[in-house]
């Protein structure tokens, strides 16, 4: 489902663009290197880092297109209880309850990063610095946000026409 608003439409194809290199690079560096145990009999070990450095950002991002495609969980059992226009009100505050730990998220994403500039951390193999890899919190998490809000707003107008036809 691509959206109509062309800012959230380069949104869409960042995400998407992004979760399909980082898991073609994924697949291409595990290929090699089980290519090269099997052939070659030697590891090469810098794939272990960069695979889990791909795997963390396309767990990030990905979740940000769960969320676009309202594909997150929720337990909508009390909701479902109610009439579709009552039922808004609980997506109006599951929303709001994921902005907050979104924004929690974000938060302490962000100090982690700043540590980790301050300490000068790098990777043990590579020597990358690590924040790249950490700022796929504070980066996925605001995607999130983005996609939670879309998603709220976009599913309580939609209950409340329901409701309204009703």
């Amino acid at each position: 489902m691509r959206s109509k608003n062309p800012i959230l439409r380069c949104f869409d194809y960042l995400e998407e663009g992004l979760c399909v290199l980082l898991l073609v690079i994924m697949t291409v560096l595990n290929f090699a290197n089980v290519l090269s145990r099997y052939v070659l009999h030697v590891s090469i070990s810098f794939t272990d880092e960069l695979t889990v450095m791909c795997f963390i950002w396309v767990s990030m991002i990905g979740a940000a297109v769960a969320y676009k495609r309202g594909a997150h969980m929720s337990m909508s059992f009390i909701q479902d209880q109610f009439k579709k226009k009552n039922q808004s009100w609980f997506v109006l505050f599951a929303m709001i309850c994921s902005l907050i730990f979104l924004g929690i998220l974000i938060y302490y994403g962000i100090l982690m990063v700043q540590k980790q500039i301050m300490l000068g951390y790098k990777t043990p193999v590579l020597r990358i610095p690590g924040p790249i890899q950490s700022l796929s919190i504070p980066v996925g998490a605001a995607f999130m946000l983005i996609r939670a809000v879309q998603l709220g707003v976009t599913q309580f107008i939609q209950f409340r026409k329901e409701g309204d036809k009703k």
